[in-house]
């Protein structure tokens, strides 16, 4: 991606590049940074903070390049308030009739702060890469068709004797046909497949272990609903089936394989209204998803965020997640996990240009069987400058 980048770049030396710089410092305070079940302590910890925007705007060609990270004085990446570092960059290219997107993303993080608590439940180093894309084209003054697809790779940097994640490969891909019936009512057909594989073997005993594997396909059908120029609403519907496989080895020999099939039904619903002041958004879907166990997870997430803009000086917001996964395993083991994240924040706008930022969160998982109940409360101040524009 970043490649693709530079050579958009390298054709069009002359066109307008910009920086925009944020840099800042972060203190917080968290009760049990770690979500260790037991013997934990809590912990107050400082970070710097930087984010470098790189963009070009120019000819129906957007790009971003935008290095970003968080530097702070706790060790390791077994806590939420582990240092991360962030290179992302974004592509858009638009005509008349056609757009097309493409991103990646190369990350070094946590397994506990960007993948919540679904992902085993302790915090290990997180390495992560993707790329997606998309292509919509517009059919007629009512209808379009678009294909969008991804890749992506995660692995962690686990114990020798855990196996609670796998690293894995996930690709997905597929088509959407949308077709405006009115200037209220759109109508969508939505289908998809994706193969999810396990890249680190199941270690059961010292000589037998297994790789894991899921095909699956989708398909849904989808409406939205824009009732005025403040609320939208926006439905899919649909059923989804994966073919689970593991295939078992003796050292290096392979032994035999084992077959599951995982059916579930899918949806997704979003609610938004945007006002001049107010701003709420509340969303509720269930999809197979890769969380990091050994096969696509059954997830089932609520979501909810709202804004308000106070003054020019002072706005505030809260958003909430909660998360549900249902893992499962072909020997029998249904492995499930909760979580739930809540952020209050209120945010000062000192000037034009320095922002202060106010959090209070709650942060609680649920994993098992056994079931064990983890929790976290955390408060943190952020102090953010940012630099005007800059032309290159």
């Amino acid at each position: 991606m970043v490649v693709a980048c530079a050579t958009l770049a390298g054709r069009s030396h002359a066109e307008p590049w910009a920086i925009t710089p944020r840099i800042g410092i972060s203190t917080d305070y968290s009760s049990n940074p770690e979500l260790l079940p037991l013997d934990h302590t809590a912990e107050e910890h400082v970070a710097g903070l930087l984010d470098l925007p790189l963009s070009y705007d120019a000819d129906g060609i957007e790009i971003v390049i935008r290095p970003n990270g968080r530097l702070s004085n706790s060790r390791g990446y077994s806590s939420l308030a582990s240092n991360f570092a962030h290179l992302d960059a974004n592509a858009q290219w638009l005509t008349d009739r056609e757009s097309a997107t493409v991103q990646g993303e190369l990350a070094r993080d946590s397994s506990l702060y960007f993948a919540g608590g679904l992902a085993g439940g302790i915090g290990v180093r997180r390495d992560a890469a993707s790329t997606s894309a998309d292509w919509t084209h517009l059919l007629t003054e009512r209808s379009q068709f678009q294909f969008d697809g991804s890749w992506n790779q995660i692995r962690y940097a686990l114990p020798d004797n855990a196996t609670s994640l796998v690293n894995y490969r996930y690709i997905s891909a597929g088509p959407t046909y949308a077709f405006q019936l009115n200037e209220l009512n759109t109508l969508q057909l939505i289908a998809g497949v994706g193969q999810y594989q396990s890249l680190n073997p199941l270690t059961d005993t010292p000589f037998y272990n297994a790789i894991t594997q899921s095909k699956s396909a989708s398909l849904q059908f989808g409406y939205i609903r824009q009732w005025n120029e403040r609320w939208k609403l926006t439905t899919t519907a649909g059923y989804s089936r994966s073919q689970d496989r593991e295939n078992y080895y003796f050292g290096p020999f392979f032994l035999q394989t084992f077959k599951s099939n995982q059916d579930s039904t899918i949806y997704s619903a979003s609610l938004m209204r945007q006002g001049e002041r107010i701003a709420l958004t509340g969303a509720v879907s269930r999809a197979l998803q890769p969380t990091g166990f050994e096969y696509l997870s059954q997830l089932t997430t609520a979501t909810l965020g709202a804004t308000y803009t106070r003054s020019e000086r002072w706005d505030y917001a809260v958003n909430a997640i909660w998360e549900k996964a249902a893992n499962p395993n072909l020997r029998g083991i249904e492995l499930s996990g909760k979580y739930s994240n809540v952020v209050l924040t209120a945010n000062w706008h000192w000037t034009e240009q320095w922002l202060i930022s106010m959090h209070a969160i709650r942060v609680s998982q649920e994993r098992g069987p056994p079931t064990i109940n983890i929790a976290s409360n955390e408060v943190s101040v952020d102090i953010v400058r940012q630099f005007l524009r800059h032309d290159l």
